[in-house]
């Protein structure tokens, strides 16, 4: 396989993906960019051989630059990545895919129109719980999975006050679509992706006003959701910059099949099953490992196999579908339903 030169672009997020890169055989960094010029020195002197620049425009005409990892504000993610795919470069863009639906569908339709790989970065796919349960669905150990509910929570957890991540003109939202967007999309994932119909949600920022005031900050501080989908199933989904709760941060997901169900708490997993009908359940803990595979090791094997990778375009634009129709809901007080009738605007929405 020959080695993929790969150019990094948001060097705060995007040091992970330097590193992953760096540590696989399959690709080398050969430029890397961030407009804070200090962080970019102190990148540069870790990894002279490659590139450093403040503009991104500059990595554009490099004929060697195979493909590149975008970790920038969200409101960067859709032009940046339509960019580099017009300059035929595949893209590794981080989560969320876009500030809404409708950019995240232009930049599926540029990747598709190019013939090149757009991949969103869903890492909790190959951490140990996604990684552990993923291969339990598959196998059916759970049967038909109907219902998931998951949480990422935090007290007293904004990122950075009175930077972009608080407003909304350049994040799209708060935990929703900074947190929410991970276990969304881990939960459809070990679901198969089923269709969504409706969405009811409700947004709060009540310990937002009180701590933040004079602060930049017009998002919510926390979220909850309720999607029905085609199949049946539904999933509930709550994320937070604050709440009042015990410990600095609650990472939860129960799962429930017709065979059995699993309930993760804080990277502790458990199966449980009771299907013979006994008073006492049968109960599994579970040891998570990591998948051995990184995602920008994924990402490589893809370009390279020439397949779809697992965290899609595709699935990237059904994530900011549901997110917009939470952040309507949320607006009006009224659930959302998707249109899916021939002909009509996938990305459309009515109201109940």
């Amino acid at each position: 396989m020959e080695a993929l030169n790969i150019g990094v672009i948001g060097l705060r997020k995007g040091m992970q993906h330097v590193q992953n890169f760096n540590a696989s055989p399959d690709a080398n960094t050969i430029a890397v960019c961030d407009s804070n010029a200090e962080k970019l020195k102190q990148v540069s002197s870790e990894y002279p051989d490659a590139l450093a620049c403040t503009d991104y425009k500059e990595m554009l005409g490099m004929a060697d630059l195979d493909a590149v990892a975008v970790a920038l504000p969200n409101h960067l993610h859709a032009p940046v990545t339509i960019d580099f795919l017009r300059a035929g470069k595949h893209v590794l863009c981080e989560k969320p895919m876009a500030m809404n639906a409708v950019e995240a569908e232009s930049m599926k339709t540029e990747a598709e129109k190019n013939g090149l790989t757009l991949m969103l970065h869903f890492n909790m796919r190959f951490m140990s719980i996604g990684a552990t349960l993923k291969p339990l669905v598959d196998r059916g150990r759970f049967g038909n999975i109907y219902h998931v509910n998951t949480t990422y929570t935090r007290r007293n957890g904004y990122p950075h006050p009175g930077s972009w991540f608080g407003k909304k003109e350049e994040s799209g939202g708060g935990p929703l679509i900074d947190l929410g967007v991970h276990r969304l999309d881990l939960g459809l994932w070990l679901m198969g992706y089923p269709r969504p119909v409706s969405v009811s949600g409700a947004n709060y920022a009540c310990l937002a006003e009180k701590k933040l005031a004079g602060v930049d900050f017009d998002c919510e501080d926390f979220s909850a959701a309720f999607i029905r989908f085609e199949n049946g199933a539904s999933l509930y989904l709550a994320s937070s910059w604050d709440a009042h709760q015990e410990t600095a941060a609650e990472v939860t997901m129960k799962m429930y099949g017709t065979d059995a169900a699993a309930f993760e708490h804080n990277m502790n997993l458990t199966v449980c099953s009771s299907i013979g009908g006994e008073e006492e359940p049968d109960i599994e803990h579970l040891t998570p490992k990591e998948s051995e595979e990184t995602p920008q090791q994924h990402f490589i094997n893809s370009i390279h196999n020439r397949t779809t990778p697992g965290p899609s375009a595709e699935h990237g634009v059904i994530i900011m579908r549901i997110i917009d129709a939470i952040y309507e809901s949320a607006r009006t007080g009224r659930e959302v339903c998707f249109s899916e009738e021939e002909g009509e605007d996938k990305n459309s929405v009515k109201h109940v």
